[in-house]
C-alpha cells in the first residue's frame, strides 16, 4: 500500500542518512571541513523531503480515517527520528562552521606570522648589506692604513722617477723633498712585510728608519735581504722604504 511504501522509503532515507554521518564525521577528522558542510546541507534537504512525505502521509490517513495502531505508530516513530536527526545535524553544521572559522583565524594568523618573517628576513637582508659594506669599508681602510710604499732600484732609476734630487757639485743625491708619486712604488702591507730583498750586495737605505728596527744579511746567492725585526718601529718615521742599490 502507499502508506507501507512511504514508510519503507523513510526508513531507507534515515538509513542512508545515518551512512552519510559516518563519512561526514572521517572527513571532518580529514580537514575537509568544506566538503562536509556541503553534504549536511544535501542531509537536510534529504531530511526535509521526508519530512514531506510523512506530513502527506498523515494527511491520507486521516482522511481515509485509518485505525491502524501499528501504522499510526510506525508514522509517529519516523516523525520522532525525523526531528532528532533535524536537531543533530542542526548542531553538526553550526560545529563544523565553527571549525571552518577556527581554520580561516588560524590561517590569517599564519599569514600574519609569514608576512612578519617575510619582513624580518628583508630586513636581515638590509642589515646582511649594511655589515658587508661595513666590513668591506673596514678592511679597506685597515688596508690603506698598512700600506707601505717600496721602491728598490739604482740611484738613476730613483732620479729618473723623482724619488732622489741630484746633488750640488760636492754633495750626494738625497730624497726629493717635493713628495713622492706612489705610482712609481710597489705597495705593501706592513703587516705581511718581513723579508724584503734586495737582490745586490751594495746598497744604500735613503729612508729613515730606527736603529734596531730592521738587520741586513745574506740571502740566496750571496744577495742582501732586509730583515724587519720590529714591524711597528720600522714603519713609525716613514711609510715608504727607499733603498738605492748598484
Amino acid at each position: 500500500s502507499y502508506a507501507l511504501n512511504t514508510i519503507n522509503e523513510i526508513e531507507n532515507a534515515l538509513e542512508a542518512v545515518r551512512a552519510q554521518e559516518n563519512i561526514i564525521m572521517m572527513e571532518n577528522q580529514e580537514g575537509n571541513t568544506n566538503q562536509a558542510v556541503a553534504e549536511i546541507s544535501a542531509i537536510q534537504q534529504t531530511l526535509q523531503e521526508n519530512r514531506n512525505k510523512i506530513n502527506d502521509l498523515e494527511k491520507r490517513l486521516s482522511e481515509q480515517g485509518a485505525q491502524s495502531k501499528a501504522l499510526n505508530q510506525s508514522v509517529s516513530r519516523l516523525k520522532k527520528q525525523l526531528e532528532e536527526k533535524d536537531t543533530y545535524i542542526a548542531s553538526l553544521k553550526d560545529e563544523l562552521q565553527e571549525i571552518r572559522q577556527q581554520i580561516a583565524d588560524l590561517n590569517e594568523q599564519v599569514s600574519n606570522l609569514n608576512e612578519n618573517i617575510d619582513e624580518l628576513n628583508s630586513n636581515l637582508d638590509v642589515m646582511t648589506v649594511q655589515n658587508a659594506a661595513q666590513q668591506a669599508t673596514i678592511a679597506n681602510q685597515d688596508a690603506m692604513l698598512n700600506t707601505v710604499w717600496i721602491c728598490i732600484a739604482s740611484q738613476q732609476v730613483l732620479l729618473d722617477k723623482g724619488i732622489l734630487d741630484k746633488g750640488g757639485l760636492f754633495s750626494a743625491s738625497a730624497l726629493s723633498t717635493q713628495g713622492f708619486d706612489n705610482s712609481q712604488f710597489t705597495p705593501g702591507d706592513k703587516r705581511n712585510l718581513s723579508v724584503i730583498p734586495l737582490n745586490t750586495k751594495k746598497y744604500k737605505v735613503m729612508t729613515n728608519h730606527p736603529e734596531g728596527s730592521y738587520t741586513i744579511k745574506d740571502g740566496e746567492g750571496g744577495n742582501q735581504v732586509l730583515e724587519i725585526l720590529d714591524k711597528e718601529a720600522f714603519w713609525s718615521m716613514s711609510n715608504y722604504l727607499v733603498v738605492s742599490i748598484k
